[in-house]
């Protein structure tokens, strides 16, 4: 009994992917519930053991920065403070309870189940897009993506209006195109906890990363392309053994890059276009950071960001911004040289697991571990539940499969 109990609680992943986005009811005009506001309770599912150590340490780290937050941070509107604070405590119980805990093992017969089942969510996000692309190109606009986003929990109008004016961009069951494709990255880390090759599915992935039109999206996959093949064939054993298919493989690779050039060197180019998207999440926000690395008052209370964004005037599309678009950058708003320590920290940790990667398995450890800072690049919304899972997930895995080093 306790065995089947298992399995249906871990089937219950994949298909979380598929209504990540979907709202079931809102708290005021802000807070959106979806499935994964109920996330801690769900992680009871699949735990088996928790160090409370670990969740003391973590949950330390978490109220040292609120505490830090609220006595340097500027307000600017202290009638969103409780809430957006409540949604950063929220976020690092669940990265401390994904960390401290042990979850119960996925027997090797279920194997198989969840791989359908993830297999089954990638063919019906990337048909989605492929099929919102098709109205795209033959109408001009997308009944599809109108259609779908008054289930989610913020509106597509911006893509929509993006659509209009000849832009080609999808968002399949997601609110956004970045989402999109920071989910499919996220699908594709899951799958590949597993260990085993999935060329058909790799290559559905990059198609929908490729329709959604994500920039960061595209740049992640030709990294961890690069990453698994320099893993798997930059040894002295691999070379010897492999070496035509490292040749083919590297050859293919470098004749997608070509085709993927144009689309690369123009949102490239997209950097120094003020008003741009690409402009707005990289180059825009640098003077916000400054600020808050150059002056004592440069910290923003939670809860203030739209307010201290706007005085700044930069501008996205037609209107002035009112979002930072961008992870790290948000960190070092609300924590300034804090966020920059912790980053660096990491990308240490990442670094050292890199060095012992080549010739073994561990090439997807290094994935995973990296998957997290490049993720901040996807979108600003990294206090949000539905963020908080696309990162999780691929983690919990990892650690319900038993691999060593997880």
């Amino acid at each position: 009994m306790s065995r089947s109990i298992r399995i249906c609680s871990y089937l219950l992943l994949p298909f979380i992917y598929l209504v990540v986005n979907v709202k079931l009811a809102s708290l005021g005009e802000s807070f959106p519930v979806t499935i994964v506001t109920f996330l801690p309770a769900i992680l009871f599912l699949y735990i088996e053991r928790i160090s409370v150590k670990k969740l003391m340490m973590a949950l330390g780290i978490g109220a040292g920065l609120t505490a830090f937050n609220y006595i340097f941070g500027q307000s600017l509107n202290a009638s969103k403070y409780v809430t957006s604070t409540l949604l950063f405590v929220y976020i690092v119980l669940i990265i401390a309870m994904t960390w401290s805990c042990r979850f119960k093992t996925i027997s090797q017969h279920n194997h198989r189940k969840l791989l359908r089942l993830f297999y089954g969510v990638v063919g019906i996000v990337v048909t989605l897009a492929a099929a919102e692309m098709a109205e795209i190109i033959l109408t001009g606009g997308s009944s599809l993506i109108e259609k779908i986003s008054k289930f989610l929990i913020y509106s597509n109008s911006y893509v929509l209006n993006f659509i209009s004016f000849g832009g080609k961009r999808t968002t399949a069951l997601y609110f956004e195109p970045a989402f999109f494709a920071l989910a499919l990255i996220s699908i594709w880390l899951s799958i590949k906890q597993f260990g085993i090759k999935t060329a058909k599915t790799d290559a559905m992935i990059l198609l929908g990363i490729v329709l959604s039109g994500s920039f960061s999206g595209v740049m992640t996959f030709i990294l961890f392309y690069l990453l698994e093949w320099a893993f798997q064939y930059l040894n002295k054993n691999a070379i010897k053994k492999k070496l035509p298919l490292a040749i083919i493989s590297l050859a293919v690779f470098l004749v997608g890059l070509i085709f993927a050039f144009p689309y690369i060197a123009t949102r490239l180019g997209d950097l120094g276009t003020e008003g741009s998207s690409s402009y707005y999440r990289i180059i825009g926000p640098l003077a916000m950071v400054g600020h808050s690395l150059t002056n004592i008052d440069g910290v923003v209370r939670f809860g203030s960001l739209y307010e201290y964004v706007a005085s700044f005037g930069i501008f996205n599309g037609a209107d002035v911004g009112k979002t930072v678009d961008n992870g790290l950058y948000l960190l070092i708003i609300y924590f300034s040289w804090f966020a920059v320590l912790l980053a660096a920290w990491y990308m240490w940790k990442v670094i050292k697991m890199m060095r012992t990667a080549f010739g073994n398995n561990e090439n997807y450890r290094v994935q995973l571990w990296l998957f997290t800072p490049l993720s901040l690049f996807f979108t600003g919304s990294i206090f949000s539940p539905e963020y908080a899972f696309l990162i999780v997930c691929p983690f919990i895995l990892r650690k319900a499969l038993n691999i060593t080093n997880s």
